[in-house]
């Protein structure tokens, strides 16, 4: 599901898809931009950079999951679904359970508002 959102509409209304884990091919510090901007036992809110050429493990979502990007593009590749291209200022939706990776095949960084929303 992509949504349209402005940036206090995101985050109002709002994470990774991309575990801690995740990585660039042959990069570990792939995720050292990394920001956490909140983090509660609702929600955290996290600026995630996807450098170019990066390319996320498969991962299942451990909670619902919002995606805003900020800047650039990404793609998420969620099994059974297949690939789905977020461009900037727009939001991938991830529920819990889903099976996915993220990938970003440009030759420019993406910026992404990641949301974690937590279960009570």
């Amino acid at each position: 599901m992509r949504l349209r959102l402005g940036l206090l509409g995101a985050v109002v209304v709002l994470a990774v898809l991309a575990p801690a884990g995740a990585r660039r091919s042959g990069d570990a510090s792939a995720h050292e931009q990394d920001k956490v901007l909140l983090d509660n036992e609702h929600v955290t809110v996290m600026e995630v950079v996807f450098p170019a050429g990066f390319k996320g493990e498969e991962h299942e979502a451990p909670v619902n999951e919002l995606a805003y990007v900020l800047d650039g593009r990404f793609s998420v590749v969620t099994k059974g679904k297949g690939t789905t291209v977020v461009r900037k200022g727009e939001v991938e939706y991830a529920p819990k359970g889903t099976v996915h990776y993220s990938i970003n095949d440009t030759r420019r960084p993406a910026r992404v508002l990641v949301v974690m929303l937590k279960e009570r």
